[in-house]
């Protein structure tokens, strides 16, 4: 179960930071961007920083998840598998 839960909030952050980057494309001079960033130009630098960091969570997300599948079967002490 905690599997269960920890791929769903990794796919959730993955998501969510591919969708706030893609937000700072599509408002590039929306109300945050004015307020922090001091040019709306570093809006699309953030947007694919974001985008950047979304898919290489979601990358390393699948790996851990595929690399803990293949552990589940088990091996004897021989080498073969059970």
């Amino acid at each position: 179960m905690p599997n269960k839960i920890s791929a769903i909030v990794s796919a959730l952050m993955a998501l969510s930071y591919s969708f706030m980057g893609i937000l700072l494309f599509i408002y590039p001079d929306s109300a945050f961007t004015e307020r922090f960033l001091p040019d709306y130009k570093w809006a699309y630098y953030l947007g694919t920083l974001l985008i950047i960091y979304g898919i290489y969570r979601a990358w390393r997300m699948y790996q851990k998840f595929k690399d803990e599948d293949e552990d589940d079967d088990y091996e004897y002490y021989d080498g073969t598998k059970g």
